[in-house]
């Protein structure tokens, strides 16, 4: 994929890219990223009604076929209040660069942080 996707980080470990599954009831409390280096985006693949995710305070939904980008070195939450019968939210969540890391902080950040060193 990261040949395909320029800003994607592939290259160390504070880049990820899955998908993310969230059953109706389940509340993903208030916490930080590791790091603001990066931006994730959220593309909605199945974004029931009573989905949200709150980013520094700011409710945000999920749409299918949108994506939602956002600095999760913010705090933020995640929660579905809908029923069992409204299904899981699913998205597909991919780490981007965030566009204030310049090429070379990005190598050097490969560099340190590189899988398994």
């Amino acid at each position: 994929m990261s040949a395909h996707l320029r800003t994607y980080i592939g290259n160390n470990v504070f880049g990820n890219a899955c998908i993310s599954v969230l059953s109706p009831g389940t509340v993903i409390t208030e916490h930080y990223g590791p790091t603001n280096i990066r931006i994730r985006c959220h593309l909605g693949l199945k974004t029931p009604n009573g989905c949200e995710l709150v980013v520094g305070g700011e409710p945000q939904c999920w749409a299918e076929g949108r994506c939602l980008l956002f600095d999760d070195s913010f705090l933020h939450a995640a929660f579905h209040e809908g029923s069992a019968e409204d299904g899981p939210r699913v998205v597909f969540m991919v780490d981007l660069w965030h566009p204030n890391v310049a090429a070379a902080e990005r190598q050097a950040l490969d560099f340190v942080f590189a899988p398994g060193r």
